[in-house]
Formats: structure tokens, C-alpha cells, sequence
């Protein structure tokens, strides 16, 4: 019984939790492979992307700790697959589990670099745990470089303006949003700053 609860909870965290598996652990992962290599012609990097696919999908539904078994399944894939890591580390920081939720978007970022949304979820992540007023600066030039890439992306502008906001400088936060007004997603813009943005200063 304490086996399968030692299992149960192994499949929550993160990579499994580092923990070295038991025999049985160790059969249901090569059980768990053989069906995967025979659903997806032995081709783990496509295995493991679909796996993590359907991870984000339970991720977005709120459903944490399928996500997370969906995400451990992809990472013993596919140890490399920056998606699984990425959603792992969202998890993680959900959870106030800051040191591990880091470590994972580091890790994540050395095979994300070119995805868009990857880049924009992890400069958000670094400017919420800037520690200093020079540690959200830091971040300005990686907004400004999204920005360049994707001019279009409503959050990138979104979270660029909350890193001002923060600093007290307004007029810069205003001219961030006043761009995100204007992209297809404006939508996504979260009304709650909006209107703590307008009680610090009206709408230019």
C-alpha cells in the first residue's frame, strides 16, 4: 500500500520527483513505452510532443495534476521536450514552488527559444520574481526583443505594461497598452490593471 502511494505521488511531481522507481514502477514505464513506440512507429520526439499536447490541454482545463501526469509522461519520452518541461514549470509556480518552477523554465528555454508564447510566459515569470527594482529592468530589453519578433502579441504588451506599472512609470505603461488595444487579441486584456492603471493616470 505504501508503495502505491509512494507512486501516486511520485507521478505529481516533476519528473517524477527524482526518486529512484521500484521494480514495479519500472515495468509500468517500459510498459508504457513499449505502447507508445508501437502507437507512434518508434518516433519518442513525436510521442512525446502529442503526450505534452494533451497535457497543456488538461493544463488549460485546470485539471493541474493530470497535466502533471501528462507532462511526466512526455519528459520519459523525451527528456528534451521543452513543452513538458514548460508546463511543468507553469505548475510548479502555481503551486509557490519558485526554485523548481526556475529551474524548469531554465531548463525548458534551451530547446524553446523560438516559440513565441514560451518566450513571453518565462520574461512574465522573471519580472513577477525580479527582487529588485534593477531585476525587473533587467527584463525590458526581452520585452523589447518579443516585441520586434511579434508586435501583434497582446500579452507581451500586457505584461510589458505591468513591468512599468510597478515602477510607478505610468505614461510608458499606458503606451504599451494603447498598442495592445489595437492587436487582434485585445480581448485578452485584463480589465482589472486597466483600471488600475486609470486610477494612477487617465487615459492619455
Amino acid at each position: 500500500m505504501a508503495s502505491l502511494w509512494s507512486q501516486a505521488q511520485n507521478n505529481l511531481q516533476p519528473k517524477y520527483g527524482g526518486q529512484t522507481k521500484n521494480p514495479a514502477q519500472l515495468a509500468a514505464d517500459a510498459e508504457f513505452l513499449a505502447g507508445a513506440d508501437k502507437a507512434f512507429g518508434n518516433d519518442r520526439v513525436k510521442a512525446a510532443n502529442e503526450v505534452a499536447a494533451r497535457g497543456w490541454t488538461l493544463l488549460r482545463g485546470g485539471k493541474l495534476d493530470d497535466a502533471m501526469r501528462r507532462f511526466n509522461q512526455a519528459w520519459l519520452l523525451n527528456p528534451e521536450d521543452g513543452s513538458a518541461l514548460w508546463g511543468m514549470a507553469v505548475i510548479e509556480m502555481s503551486r509557490q514552488r519558485i526554485a523548481s518552477g526556475r529551474e524548469l523554465f531554465e531548463e525548458a528555454a534551451k530547446s524553446m527559444s523560438k516559440d513565441i508564447d514560451f518566450q513571453v510566459d518565462y520574461v512574465r515569470t522573471k519580472a513577477q520574481l525580479a527582487d529588485s527594482e534593477a531585476e525587473l529592468k533587467a527584463t525590458w530589453p526581452e520585452f523589447a526583443r518579443i516585441f520586434a519578433k511579434a508586435p501583434d502579441h497582446t500579452l507581451n504588451l500586457q505584461n510589458w505594461a505591468i513591468s512599468y506599472f510597478v515602477v510607478e512609470r505610468y505614461r510608458d505603461a499606458w503606451e504599451k497598452i494603447l498598442l495592445a488595444e489595437k492587436t487582434p487579441r485585445a480581448r485578452e486584456l485584463d480589465p482589472n490593471f486597466i483600471k488600475a492603471l486609470s486610477a494612477k493616470m487617465p487615459r492619455p
